[in-house]
């Protein structure tokens, strides 16, 4: 799979200047409550995700989520750090692809992008991205059957559509890591194309999103620093659809430079419990 680089040095590329620090034990979340959509049965979600803790074992970490009843849809690292889209319906599920790949490095910028569109045949209808390439592996793979099917949480009218948090009766699961250049489009699975392309090293990289956005869609970038759910607000939408988030334990200090290209460096746990003891066994 391509890599990600530290930072885009590109003469004119396009820059990221933001991103938004999600602290799990803080259980901070963004949340919009969504109005009737251009196409319920077409939509793509687009972000540049950056995982801070890992998983402990026993818990996982939902980035975005959505809740219609006994019906939830969602995007996730699992405890086992595989990336999993699941569409349930009550105990039944309509969709689950859980990646063989897996999300371990705490260092790394991922781009995914999940287009979904009922409308096409059955192994179509839902593509997993990342870093530009599609995901084709999954250890467990049930297929949406219904076509034309309309997802009850993600793009439906009057329902959260969540950052950072698993939401069912109540929120759970929180996000630890950061997130930026969050893309929703409503009405159209787009190509991962749409959002980033590979340079001249084969390192897949972000690109400025040109198309519409449909009722629901939003763009977040993260470059304000208020608690309200408006354009000065760390939830600003700036797509031009004013699709504001609501942010929830979050605040001006968890606005950062580090994003996909700029990535800072991260001192692994392992490095410096290494370095320590090396300076107590030369002491």
């Amino acid at each position: 799979m391509p890599t990600i680089l530290g930072a885009n040095t590109e003469s004119g590329a396009y820059e990221i200047s933001n991103s938004l620090r999600f602290n799990d034990d803080d259980s901070p979340n963004l949340t919009v409550a969504q109005s009737t959509p251009t196409d319920g049965s077409r939509w793509t979600w687009s972000g540049w995700v950056k995982r801070g803790n890992l998983s402990d074992g026993t818990n996982s970490e939902t980035f975005a989520s959505s809740y219609n009843g006994t019906n939830t849809d969602r995007i996730q690292f699992t405890e086992d750090d595989e990336l999993h889209v699941e569409f349930k319906n009550g105990s039944s599920t309509v969709l689950e692809l859980h990646t063989t790949q897996l999300f371990r490095d705490p260092s790394a910028w991922y781009h995914i992008v999940v287009a979904f569109d009922s409308n096409l045949s059955q192994s179509n209808r839902v593509k997993i991205y990342v870093n530009g390439t599609q995901v084709t592996s999954f250890s467990t793979s049930t297929e949406l059957s219904t076509s034309g099917y309309t997802t009850k949480g993600f793009n439906a009218n009057s329902k959260n559509f969540v950052h950072g948090a698993y939401e069912s009766s109540s929120l759970s699961n929180y996000y630890d890591g950061y997130l930026t250049e969050v893309n929703f489009v409503d009405g159209a699975a787009k190509a991962q194309t749409d959002f980033g392309e590979f340079n001249d090293n084969a390192v897949w990289i972000p690109k400025k999103y040109t198309g519409t956005y449909g009722n629901n869609g939003f763009f977040l970038q993260f470059k304000q620093t208020g608690t309200s759910a408006n354009s000065s607000g760390i939830g600003a939408d700036t797509s031009g659809n004013d699709n504001h988030f609501t942010p929830t334990n979050l605040a001006a200090i968890d606005i950062t430079t580090d994003t996909c290209t700029n990535n800072f460096v991260i001192l692994s746990r392992f490095i410096f419990f290494f370095s320590i003891n090396i300076v107590n066994c030369i002491w």
